[in-house]
């Protein structure tokens, strides 16, 4: 049978992943939204799309955002940008 070590080990670890998961879902992902917001702010301000990894990347993050507004509209008008891109390179 299992050993009270063996099983003592693996209550540990189990708890030690959830505490991984519980601190990306609640610290690192709403800093990256944040992280998204600004940069997002300042594509739409200037209008621009030059760093094409940067933009999908905030673009992602805030098609992810939940329950955000001010994510919700900055995608908005980067679709509106990317759009508008899109018709004039064809």
């Amino acid at each position: 049978m299992f050993s009270i070590s063996y099983l003592l080990f693996s209550i540990l670890l189990l708890l030690g992943l959830g505490a991984v998961i519980a601190f990306s879902y609640f610290v690192i992902k709403p800093l990256q939204t944040r992280w998204a917001i600004s940069k997002a702010r300042k594509m739409v301000a200037e209008r621009d799309i030059s760093n094409k990894w940067r933009f999908r990347n905030v673009f992602r993050m805030l098609a992810t955002a939940r329950n955000d507004l001010e994510a919700a509209d900055l995608w908005y008008k980067l679709k509106e940008i990317q759009e508008i891109h899109e018709n004039w390179s064809e």
